[in-house]
């Protein structure tokens, strides 16, 4: 795995976006775009799929993207970037109440971009 990735990033065109600051977000957007479809094609059960990768793994994900976009100092409208990606995955395969997961993650990433302020 450790050889594939590392392939993976000496391809110049790669390395070539991830000089910018924003390209961790577009990477971790298509990575929880294509999660879904890769466990369909394992078969793993909807109420798994649903709970653990949307809810859990997805939401961290979100938390830590928001983090992410204050660190790099990034333009607030990348934080729409996750949700949108996300619910265009979910348009073709699966049912539209996924749809309130984008809402879901944009609420995680705003957690995550003030994550120093909540309590204040």
């Amino acid at each position: 795995m450790q050889k594939i990735w590392s392939k993976f990033q000496t391809i110049p065109l790669i390395k070539r976006l991830n000089n910018y600051p924003f390209m961790p977000v577009i990477w971790w957007s298509l990575l929880v775009a294509i999660v879904p479809y890769i466990l369909s094609l394992l078969k793993i059960p909807i109420v798994l799929r649903e709970g653990i990768v949307f809810l859990i793994i997805n939401s961290v994900i979100c938390y830590f993207l928001g983090k992410l976009i204050k660190k790099r100092s990034l333009s607030r409208w990348w934080l729409l970037c996750l949700p949108i990606v996300f619910d265009l995955a979910m348009i073709p395969r699966f049912a539209k109440y996924n749809y309130v997961f984008g809402v879901i993650y944009l609420i995680f990433e705003v957690f995550g971009l003030i994550s120093d302020r909540i309590y204040r």
